[in-house]
């Protein structure tokens, strides 16, 4: 009996409690149980927007990825061609300083030929002026003896 008479006064004790605590208003910051519960339940719903969340997060990363792997082979592209143009252009400045140094040494033959040219015809008429002056002098000295001989 003693059992029994425990047992009664626990139920007794915890119908006690439970009206208590049906009766006592709890604060409004509390969440109650039946919130919890709810929140449980649309556990499911959240996670499947977070894998949507998760989904269209990871797409956004490949499509950025194939983005700059474009870019990339764009970029690689463009230096490729600027390469092959700087070449080009290395090759055609050595060209142009082959030519330069061929029209300079062009320049400087055609001065050289030009000063040879000049130098010939001052020489030659120095020798036409000398050979004049000479026949002069020659002519004078001539006449100076045929004078002192007449005399």
């Amino acid at each position: 009996m003693c059992i029994r008479n425990m047992a009664r006064k626990g139920q007794a004790g915890m119908v006690l409690i439970s009206l208590i605590g049906l009766l006592y208003a709890a604060p409004v910051a509390h969440a109650s149980l039946l919130d919890r519960v709810k929140d449980i339940y649309q556990l499911p719903g959240h996670v499947e927007q977070i894998q949507k969340d998760y989904e269209a997060t990871k797409q956004e990363l490949a499509d950025q990825k194939d983005k700059l792997a474009e870019a990339v082979k764009q970029s690689q592209e463009i230096e490729d061609r600027l390469l092959r143009q700087n070449e080009d252009l290395k090759k055609d400045n050595a060209q142009l300083q082959e030519r330069l140094k061929a029209m300079e040494q062009i320049a400087r033959d055609k001065d050289q030929r030009n000063r040879k040219i000049l130098y010939m015809v001052i020489t030659a008429a120095a020798l036409v002026v000398g050979y004049f002056l000479l026949g002069r002098v020659f002519r004078l000295i001539v006449w100076r003896r045929q004078k002192r001989g007449l005399r």
